[in-house]
């Protein structure tokens, strides 16, 4: 009877012990839910951050290939300089050249004129004969034919001086530069210069029938009825713009970069 007694005691004694470590177990097991709560919860927030950034992937991706595109470009103009560029001469008062771009643009322009086109090609100068630059002077006309020539005194003729720039520009970048080809030089003589005469001379008319220079008469009389306008009415634009911009759609209302 007294070993079956000791017997029950142990083995109350061994249920005690389980049951504090079944509670510890259990306490310790309230602590890591409280641990996966929060993580959840953290995680949740990390997830809609996520979301929100979603939308920018496709333009960094954009982003990042234009960046990339740029750097392959610069490569290739490094590696051919066949593709040099000039300076295109901006004669406008307004954030055009200051004073020391444009005394050297003026001193190529009218070396440059002098050389090649008065003395390379005899496109430059007063008529030479009566017959020249009018309709005796047009194809089929029956009159004797005399090259038309761009008068002298082009560099007065704001028009002129600009057509002449660019023109002149191209020459030299096909002339002076790796950028030159027979192909281009070519292209020069046949689309270019012909054109830009064409147009000079049209425009320098007055001078060229009076056989010297002439004003345009609105560089001294701006209120003479021919003077051209920038801008008709000021009020009639005023209403114009209106309708115009009424008409175009809203821009796009800010937020992440488009792919587009």
């Amino acid at each position: 009877m007294a070993k079956d007694v000791a017997k029950v005691e142990k083995d109350v004694e061994d249920l005690g012990r389980r049951d504090s470590a079944v509670n510890t177990a259990l306490t310790q097991l309230g602590n890591v839910q409280d641990a996966v709560d929060y993580l959840e919860e953290r995680t949740g927030g990390l997830q809609e951050q996520v979301e929100a950034l979603a939308p920018l992937r496709s333009g960094l991706d954009a982003l990042s290939k234009t960046v990339k595109q740029i750097g392959e470009d610069l490569k290739a103009l490094a590696a051919d300089p066949a593709e040099e560029k000039l300076a295109v001469w901006n004669w406008s008062f307004d954030r055009g050249m200051d004073r020391a771009e444009a005394g050297e643009a003026w001193d190529v322009l009218i070396n440059w004129v002098r050389s090649e086109l008065q003395y390379g090609y005899g496109w430059v100068g007063w008529k030479s004969s009566p017959y020249a630059n009018n309709t005796s002077n047009l194809p089929n006309s029956g009159g004797p034919q005399v090259a038309a020539r761009i008068p002298p005194c082009w560099y007065r003729h704001r028009m002129a001086v600009r057509e002449l720039s660019w023109l002149c520009q191209e020459w030299i970048k096909i002339h002076h530069s790796s950028y030159g080809t027979p192909s281009r030089a070519g292209d020069w003589h046949d689309r270019y210069a012909p054109g830009v005469k064409r147009r000079v001379i049209t425009a320098l008319e007055a001078c060229i029938t009076a056989n010297k220079h002439q004003d345009d008469p609105w560089e001294t009389n701006w209120q003479l009825p021919t003077a051209p306008l920038a801008i008709d009415d000021d009020e009639e634009l005023s209403r114009y713009l209106d309708w115009e911009l009424s008409s175009r759609r809203e821009p796009p209302a800010p937020g992440p970069v488009s792919a587009s």
